[in-house]
């Protein structure tokens, strides 16, 4: 999700709940996308190297997987074929 689209949405959000309408700034979040929804850099950094980790993990383990390869190889799936693909994901 985009910066500016994160921002709009708890805008909304805001703007429907009318008890929260007395809690929200008066100054309204800036659209630009240089907005940083990150309490600091020290944050964004740990935070986009966790994600980074995550997807490295998954990547390694989907290259590994040998019955998800030869399921993506394969053209008709049937029920066996997706009960395996769920199987292997967990």
């Amino acid at each position: 999700m985009i910066k500016k689209q994160f921002l709009n949405t708890y805008k909304k959000i805001n703007q429907l709940d009318p008890n929260n309408a007395k809690n929200v700034r008066q100054d309204p979040i800036p659209d630009e996308p240089t907005a940083n929804i990150y309490r600091s850099k020290e944050d964004e950094k740990l935070i986009k190297d966790f994600h980074y980790a995550k997807f490295q993990e998954n990547l390694s383990k989907t290259k590994k997987n040998n019955t998800l390869k030869s399921l993506i190889e394969k053209e008709d799936w049937d029920e066996e074929d997706i009960k395996a693909l769920l199987d292997s994901l967990n």
